[in-house]
């Protein structure tokens, strides 16, 4: 990737997706490495490992309370660290973001900034470089098939609780055996 002008790997992530996936290629980077868990069913993050040099895996796992926290919603929270800001502070520095979202570029900036975004997803790096795949194509970089659906599923509803049947569930209160009956031959009904 020699046409991506020195950016590493958070860097292109935001060019490519925004604060958001630079939050994506953290929290992948921290799985892949066993530093988190991400329980299936109710997308929950915990932490296994809280030391990191990285300032946005740091940022990452000083968002996640010791009882976890949904996968969406830990995403925002570190797009919004002040260590994921720094990068797009970085790139506007170099002039290769405009200064605000409202703010108005001429015409060769943002020429330059879709150029420099087309150089960086042409040069698509191989299956191997995890990191740079996701920085660069999102959830569709990641390798493992249920780990992808992770990221790209909404979190569940946590404020419904689940509707308890009686007869389903635990014990067998509620539960009506049905009835049958039999001939045992000695003209009696019964089991």
């Amino acid at each position: 990737m020699s046409e991506d002008v020195g950016l590493n790997v958070y860097q292109i992530a935001y060019v490519c997706g925004g604060p958001a996936r630079v939050a994506m290629v953290a929290l992948v980077g921290l799985y892949e490495d066993g530093q988190i868990k991400i329980a299936r069913a109710r997308r929950r993050v915990t932490v296994v490992e809280r030391d990191h040099d990285d300032p946005v895996r740091a940022a990452a796992v000083a968002s996640i309370p010791d009882a976890g926290r949904t996968l969406g919603s830990l995403l925002a929270a570190i797009a919004e660290s002040d260590a994921v800001a720094e990068i797009g502070r970085a790139l506007r520095d170099r002039g290769l973001l405009p200064r605000s979202r409202l703010a108005l570029w001429s015409s060769s900036r943002g020429r330059t900034t879709r150029s420099l975004r087309r150089r960086i997803v042409a040069g698509l790096p191989a299956e191997d470089d995890m990191p740079r795949r996701v920085a660069t194509m999102g959830p569709a970089g990641i390798a493992d098939p249920e780990l992808r659906r992770l990221f790209e599923a909404p979190d569940p509803d946590l404020s419904v609780s689940p509707v308890r049947v009686p007869g389903i569930g635990g014990g067998n209160e509620g539960y009506n055996a049905p009835q049958r009956e039999y001939d045992d031959g000695g003209g009696t009904p019964g089991w």
